[in-house]
This record gives C-alpha cells, structure tokens and sequence, in this order.
C-alpha cells in the first residue's frame, strides 16, 4: 500500500497534479502537456522520453487513483465476452487478463493434470 502511494505521488508530479485533483482536472493536464511535449510538436531530443513518462503517469493514475480503464482495455475485455473461443474471431483477450492460453487448452491441461 506504502509503495502504490509513492508511485501515485510520483505520477501526479510528473503531471503537476495536486492531491485533491479529479479525473478531469488529470485529463486537462494531460492534454496540456501533450500539446507541448508531443514529438511531433516538439523537437527537443528529450521530447520523446517525456511524452512516454507523461503517458505512463497519466495511464496510471486514471487506472490505479481514479478507477478509469483505458478504452482499449475495455474494448479487449469487450471482445473476448462477445466471441470468447470462437476458432475464427475469439482468442483475444482472456476475461481476466491473467491467463494466456485458450480456454480449451487450459481445460485439456487441467485435464491431464490428474
């Protein structure tokens, strides 16, 4: 628990976040720093680097402080309950994330388990 709050502490400097900040207000930040440290935009070396901490802060506190997941993480997670193991469109992405090899398999294994 003690490390999850340095790592939020760390993720809301490096957006410039207050402690009693919102999911909007890191949203707002977040889109402000885009359009300065964008590699795109920016041409400093450093650019990319800072972009990528930006994005991993973002990522973590929207996820891990504010209880937002990440759209395609949703969509993933949509995916795999509308076609599951279908042979053609399933095979996705396991419900929970955790396991994975295919449902069947992981039965067949288990299955020879004992």
């Amino acid at each position: 628990m003690r490390n999850r709050n340095r790592k939020v502490d760390k993720a809301r400097n490096v957006l410039g976040l207050p402690v009693h900040a919102t999911a909007a207000d890191a949203r707002r930040t977040y889109r402000e720093l885009a359009k300065v440290w964008h590699p795109d935009i920016n041409a400093q070396e450093d650019a990319h680097a800072k972009m990528q901490e930006i994005n991993q802060a973002y990522a973590f506190l929207m996820k891990e402080e504010f209880g937002v997941l990440d759209p395609w993480d949703e969509y993933d997670r949509w995916w795999w309950r509308q076609y599951g193991d279908d042979p053609i469109w399933g095979n996705r992405f396991p419900e929970d994330g955790k396991r994975t090899e295919r449902p069947t398999k992981r039965k067949k294994w288990i299955g020879n388990d004992g």
